[in-house]
């Protein structure tokens, strides 16, 4: 039946009569009865808010987030990364020397702030068993983990970032740190995997929470991988011909469950301050009708259109054809970067548990796309999406479904992206309103 309807509405478009003061559409009287209608609407309400997650999985997400960000609007944040290390080599001459060892970063080309500034990294040693201490859950690690670590500074660098222009960062770390690991497998007290994470359980990298940067860095559990991130200790052999007699064995990063990005914010000072649980919902009249969406953070934005089954009660039978929402992001939140092209939708309950990822009536996943032009008002910068699916099932489920969209960056784990959603009141130009734009067809 549904699609008979919408092969009738493409006839229909061909023979249609328009009445622009009221978007309301009456097929010509030659053609068919006049008691089917096209209507559009585009002034059901819409219940917004922001929303966050109790924690995100930051373990093994192919890249080390770095830094701090200074947010009167979103709340300070920090991004620290910690690293546990591997490696397939455990021989070393016994007549070699150790020369040094150092902390190699290199970066991935992203990138999300200031990055004139000076930026200033810290490197401590883990203390503890490299696991996650989450009794109920024993796989991954959150943005929300951490672990001990030496107070004692292993390594510091202040640098300028160039994440498109070169590509790595070095960090010298003491010489006694690296000579302790250079005997113990001189001496074969570290001659596997599991020896050496007795010995050396791994690092963390520290940002200065005055910095104003979040950097990304690659990495990969291949110790063969040179041009991924990696501690990396030099010795020298010397013999008596006249090659080159430096060496150095690579220690990369572990990928299996061995790295994760702890990512905190103080939101203490912001419209965010009462949002602490994942079924908090902060209404965005309470947020000067903004929504808030970041990722790393778990923050992201909650839609809920309550009416939709009062299309029941018109008069005559009828039928979704479409239901667009488009969404206009407050000019401020985007002004100094590029916009994200595309955000994902998820539906959640009432407690904001994700019930499954948005589609259509193919069976597609659906995301809220980035569409922009320039134009003196940014009236043509908007994200929209097709929830006709969702809109049909609110509609004809025989339960009053206590259902919502969530909308989060698509890559929530891995980066650290922020935006604010005008509501449906959030702007002083019309235009940049929060709406959805539903066409009806009765019959």
């Amino acid at each position: 039946m549904k699609y008979y309807l919408l092969l009738l509405f493409i006839a229909l478009n061909l023979f249609v009569s328009c009445n622009n003061d009221n978007n309301y559409y009456e097929v010509g009287e030659n053609f068919i009865e006049t008691n089917i209608h096209i209507v559009r609407i585009d002034t059901l309400s819409i219940n917004t808010a922001t929303i966050i997650a109790d924690s995100l999985i930051t373990s093994n997400t192919s890249r080390l987030l770095i830094g701090a960000l200074q947010d009167e609007i979103f709340g300070n944040l920090k991004a620290q990364s910690y690293l546990g290390l591997n490696t397939s080599t455990f021989n070393i001459d016994k007549e070699a020397v150790f020369d040094s060892i150092a902390l190699i970063l290199h970066y991935d080309r992203y990138y999300y702030g200031d990055t004139t500034q000076v930026v200033t990294y810290k490197v401590h040693e883990i203390t503890e068993n490299f696991e996650p201490n989450d009794e109920e859950d024993a796989l991954y690690f959150y943005n929300t983990s951490s672990l001990k670590y030496n107070p004692e500074i292993l390594g510091e660098t202040s640098f300028i970032a160039f994440p498109n222009k070169k590509d790595s960062i070095c960090i010298s770390l003491k010489k006694e740190f690296g000579q302790n690991l250079f005997d113990k497998i001189i001496d074969n007290d570290i001659n596997n995997l599991d020896e050496l994470a007795k010995e050396f359980k791994g690092i963390t990298v520290v940002p200065d929470e005055n910095n104003n940067t979040i950097l990304g860095f690659k990495y990969s559990s291949s110790d063969d991988s040179y041009n991924f991130s990696s501690i990396r200790l030099y010795y020298t052999l010397k013999d008596d011909d006249f090659e080159n007699n430096n060496y150095h064995i690579n220690f990369s990063i572990n990928g299996t469950n061995k790295v994760f990005n702890n990512i905190t914010s103080n939101r203490s000072s912001t419209q965010l301050q009462q949002l602490n649980n994942s079924d908090d919902i902060l209404l965005s009249s309470n947020t000067s009708n903004k929504m808030y969406i970041q990722s790393g953070t778990g923050i992201s934005m909650r839609v809920e259109i309550p009416n939709v089954r009062l299309l029941n009660e018109l008069e005559n039978s009828g039928t979704t054809l479409s239901a667009i929402l488009k969404m206009y992001p407050d000019k401020n939140s985007y002004n100094n970067i590029d916009l994200i092209d595309s955000l994902a939708v998820y539906i959640v309950d009432k407690k904001n548990r994700v019930i499954s990822q948005l589609t259509n009536f193919s069976g597609n996943s659906v995301y809220a796309n980035l569409n922009t032009s320039d134009t003196e008002f940014d009236s043509n910068t908007y994200f929209s999406t097709d929830i006709s699916l969702y809109v049909e099932q609110l509609q004809t489920s025989y339960n009053d479904l206590d259902y919502a969209l969530r909308f989060e960056f698509i890559e929530n784990t891995k980066t650290i992206n922020k935006l604010l959603i005008n509501d449906q009141t959030g702007s002083e130009n019309p235009s940049l309103k929060m709406e959805l734009q539903l066409t009806y067809l009765t019959y």
